[in-house]
């Protein structure tokens, strides 16, 4: 039996060591390019979560110079690191780059024009520690749209479904909500550098991952979303024409799902109609009704045939659909 007195420094030792078994390491990746300002933002919600654990947060600058100072933003128990992208250029090499470094037993991503609120990572990882049969766990979100606009957008459920993934890209597995077991991408392999422009680089990841484990959610918006700054990716009809295509031969299995076969015929439509070529957009929006006479996408590529208005007015009256142009 041992004698170790209540409150010695054996005893307290042993309860360090017990609540760091409890906390787990986390290593948090933060891909960035041409955001200085963002960036910033973005590691100082970092750094400020209430994570009783140890976080490594891994800044990777992707085609651009390395800002040392980032990491006098750090502290002792959340540190930061700055790297330079090895991998491809675009955020799948980048975040390649720091799940090679990372240490963490979980990983988490955060984009860097996001900003989590306080409590994400302590609820999330106390959400994969009750439940050891979730390979990867996101949240609700709130989507931060010009003008001051805000949309709450909880998690529609505890569990993400391979089925919801094939038929909607879910937008609370967004990767500034992503919360992974590190053994997940020896599951699932890293981030697909070859797809073109990087473009959907997280909802890859995550479809390939709903074949291998469960998903899991809370419920609670914990991050928000930025809309109202310029995205590398955002707006680019040629990034859309090119990338999607090759999206759906590399996951064929989206075909099963006829609404979400649909969602990506019409947003290849809408691009295709934006760079011009409306007769091929014409077809491709009648493809993705006759797959789903619902498909709100295939209506907004016929209307941008129609009109050709500029694109950001048709996408901002979408939004107003809400989770049916997610």
């Amino acid at each position: 039996m041992s004698t170790t007195a209540p409150g010695s420094k054996e005893t307290e030792g042993h309860e360090e060591t017990e609540a760091h078994r409890a906390w787990p390491l986390v290593s948090v990746i933060l891909a960035t390019r041409g955001r200085p300002e963002l960036i910033r933002e973005s590691l100082r919600a970092v750094v400020a979560q209430t994570y009783p654990g140890v976080i490594e947060c891994i800044v990777v600058h992707d085609q651009e110079d390395e800002d040392p100072t980032l990491t006098t933003l750090g502290t002792q128990q959340h540190s930061v690191t700055v790297l330079s992208n090895t991998h491809a250029a675009g955020l799948a090499g980048a975040r390649n780059t720091a799940v090679e470094r990372a240490a963490g037993a979980f990983i988490a991503t955060c984009d860097d024009d996001d900003v989590w609120h306080p409590t994400k990572l302590e609820k999330q990882i106390d959400m994969l520690l009750t439940h050891p049969d979730l390979l990867v766990v996101g949240s609700g979100i709130r989507l931060l749209f010009p003008a001051g606009k805000i949309t709450v957008w909880p998690a529609r459920a505890d569990h993400i479904t391979r089925a919801m993934l094939l038929q909607n890209r879910v937008k609370e597995m967004h990767s500034s909500t992503l919360v992974v077991r590190r053994d997940a991408f020896a599951k699932v392999g890293q981030y697909d550098e070859l797809l073109p422009f990087g473009y959907a680089e997280d909802y890859d990841w995550i479809l390939r991952a709903s074949r291998v484990g469960r998903l899991g959610a809370v419920r609670e918006p914990l991050a928000d979303i930025r809309k109202d700054v310029p995205s590398w990716y955002r707006g680019r009809a040629d990034m859309t024409a090119t990338a999607l295509p090759y999206f759906l031969e590399k996951h064929p299995e989206i075909a099963s799902s006829r609404r979400g076969h649909a969602r990506i015929l019409g947003q290849i439509a809408f691009a295709k109609s934006v760079r011009g070529e409306r007769g091929t957009a014409t077809r491709l929006a009648g493809r993705a009704l006759r797959r789903w006479p619902l498909s709100p996408h295939a209506y907004l590529a016929l209307a941008h045939v129609a009109t050709g208005v500029d694109p950001g007015r048709v996408q901002t009256f979408a939004r107003r659909f809400g989770r049916g142009l997610a």
